[in-house]
Protein backbone atom coordinates (compact mmCIF):
# COMPACT_ATOMS: atom_id res chain seq x y z
CA UNK A 1 0.00 0.00 0.00
CA UNK A 2 2.68 2.48 0.76
CA UNK A 3 3.96 1.80 -2.68
CA UNK A 4 0.80 3.31 -4.63
CA UNK A 5 0.59 6.05 -1.65
CA UNK A 6 4.21 7.33 -3.36
CA UNK A 7 3.32 6.60 -7.03
CA UNK A 8 0.03 8.80 -6.17
CA UNK A 9 1.94 11.14 -4.32
CA UNK A 10 4.49 11.30 -7.37
CA UNK A 11 1.53 11.69 -9.47
CA UNK A 12 -0.02 15.04 -7.61
CA UNK A 13 3.27 16.45 -7.38
CA UNK A 14 3.74 16.39 -10.80
CA UNK A 15 0.30 17.85 -11.58
CA UNK A 16 1.19 20.81 -9.33
CA UNK A 17 4.50 21.56 -11.00
CA UNK A 18 2.23 21.46 -14.18
CA UNK A 19 -0.34 23.91 -12.10
CA UNK A 20 2.74 25.74 -11.21
CA UNK A 21 3.94 26.78 -14.81
CA UNK A 22 0.22 26.56 -16.73
CA UNK A 23 -2.23 29.38 -15.44
CA UNK A 24 -5.46 27.43 -16.12
CA UNK A 25 -3.92 24.32 -13.52
CA UNK A 26 -4.36 24.83 -9.80
CA UNK A 27 -1.44 24.22 -8.17
CA UNK A 28 -2.11 24.07 -4.25
CA UNK A 29 -4.97 21.33 -4.19
CA UNK A 30 -2.63 18.69 -6.37
CA UNK A 31 0.43 19.55 -3.42
CA UNK A 32 -2.13 18.98 -1.08
CA UNK A 33 -3.03 16.23 -2.13
CA UNK A 34 0.37 14.72 -3.04
CA UNK A 35 1.25 15.92 0.50
CA UNK A 36 -1.42 13.68 2.44
CA UNK A 37 0.29 10.31 -0.17
CA UNK A 38 3.80 11.19 0.54
CA UNK A 39 3.34 11.66 4.50
CA UNK A 40 1.65 7.72 4.18
CA UNK A 41 4.29 6.80 1.70
CA UNK A 42 7.65 7.12 3.70
CA UNK A 43 9.23 9.21 5.51
CA UNK A 44 12.02 10.32 3.41
CA UNK A 45 9.37 11.39 0.35
CA UNK A 46 7.72 13.45 2.85
CA UNK A 47 10.69 15.00 4.17
CA UNK A 48 11.93 15.41 0.14
CA UNK A 49 8.95 16.95 -0.34
CA UNK A 50 8.82 19.80 2.75
CA UNK A 51 12.05 20.42 1.39
CA UNK A 52 10.52 21.35 -2.53
CA UNK A 53 10.66 24.75 -3.87
CA UNK A 54 6.65 23.72 -4.82
CA UNK A 55 5.97 23.12 -1.05
CA UNK A 56 7.39 26.33 0.33
CA UNK A 57 5.75 28.57 -1.93
CA UNK A 58 2.71 27.14 -2.18
CA UNK A 59 2.18 24.96 1.04
CA UNK A 60 4.16 26.48 3.56
CA UNK A 61 2.14 29.44 4.23
CA UNK A 62 -1.19 27.21 4.61
CA UNK A 63 0.60 24.67 7.11
CA UNK A 64 1.88 26.67 9.26
CA UNK A 65 -0.39 29.65 9.37
CA UNK A 66 -3.53 28.55 8.13
CA UNK A 67 -3.04 31.40 5.11
CA UNK A 68 -4.16 31.31 1.22
CA UNK A 69 -4.82 33.90 -0.75
CA UNK A 70 -8.34 34.30 -2.20
CA UNK A 71 -7.29 32.51 -5.40
CA UNK A 72 -6.36 29.63 -3.26
CA UNK A 73 -8.93 29.59 -1.45
CA UNK A 74 -11.70 29.27 -4.72
CA UNK A 75 -9.72 26.92 -6.62
CA UNK A 76 -9.41 24.58 -3.66
CA UNK A 77 -12.91 24.75 -2.49
CA UNK A 78 -14.59 25.27 -6.11
CA UNK A 79 -14.86 21.45 -7.00
CA UNK A 80 -16.48 20.19 -4.14
CA UNK A 81 -19.23 22.67 -4.01
CA UNK A 82 -19.86 22.00 -7.37
CA UNK A 83 -19.81 18.82 -7.40
CA UNK A 84 -22.10 18.32 -4.50
CA UNK A 85 -24.24 20.90 -5.43
CA UNK A 86 -24.46 18.71 -8.93
CA UNK A 87 -25.55 16.33 -6.72
CA UNK A 88 -27.84 17.62 -4.70
CA UNK A 89 -29.52 18.52 -7.97
CA UNK A 90 -29.90 15.79 -9.20
CA UNK A 91 -30.48 13.22 -6.42
CA UNK A 92 -33.86 12.15 -5.92
CA UNK A 93 -33.58 11.75 -1.88
CA UNK A 94 -34.65 15.16 0.06
CA UNK A 95 -32.15 13.67 2.74
CA UNK A 96 -29.09 13.06 0.46
CA UNK A 97 -29.78 16.60 -0.83
CA UNK A 98 -30.28 18.28 2.22
CA UNK A 99 -27.02 16.58 3.84
CA UNK A 100 -25.01 17.71 0.27
CA UNK A 101 -26.04 21.37 0.44
CA UNK A 102 -25.39 21.51 4.28
CA UNK A 103 -21.54 20.20 3.52
CA UNK A 104 -21.59 23.08 0.38
CA UNK A 105 -22.84 25.41 3.75
CA UNK A 106 -20.12 24.15 6.20
CA UNK A 107 -17.54 23.81 3.45
CA UNK A 108 -18.21 27.83 2.16
CA UNK A 109 -17.84 28.60 5.82
CA UNK A 110 -14.61 26.55 6.95
CA UNK A 111 -12.97 28.38 4.15
CA UNK A 112 -14.15 31.60 5.15
CA UNK A 113 -13.84 31.96 8.67
CA UNK A 114 -11.29 29.39 9.63
CA UNK A 115 -8.45 30.23 6.70
CA UNK A 116 -7.51 33.47 6.82
CA UNK A 117 -7.00 35.60 3.46
CA UNK A 118 -3.88 37.08 2.34
CA UNK A 119 -3.07 38.89 -0.70
CA UNK A 120 -1.53 37.19 -3.19
CA UNK A 121 2.11 39.68 -2.94
CA UNK A 122 2.42 39.22 0.57
CA UNK A 123 1.95 34.89 0.19
CA UNK A 124 4.15 35.60 -3.03
CA UNK A 125 6.88 37.47 -0.41
CA UNK A 126 6.34 34.90 2.66
CA UNK A 127 7.47 32.22 -0.23
CA UNK A 128 10.23 33.95 -1.25
CA UNK A 129 11.72 34.53 1.99
CA UNK A 130 10.84 30.91 2.47
CA UNK A 131 13.40 29.85 -0.15
CA UNK A 132 16.33 32.53 0.58
CA UNK A 133 15.88 31.03 4.71
CA UNK A 134 17.43 27.66 3.19
CA UNK A 135 19.15 28.54 0.17
CA UNK A 136 23.14 27.83 1.17
CA UNK A 137 24.13 30.15 -1.63
CA UNK A 138 22.86 32.93 -0.30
Amino acid sequence: MRIIFAILGLFFFGLGALGAVLPVLPTTPFLLLASFFFLRSSKRLNDWFLQTKLYKRYLANFVENREMTLRTKLLCCSPGVIIMSVLAFMLPMIWAKVALIALVIFELWYFKTRIKTIPTDVARAQGEARLKQNDPIS
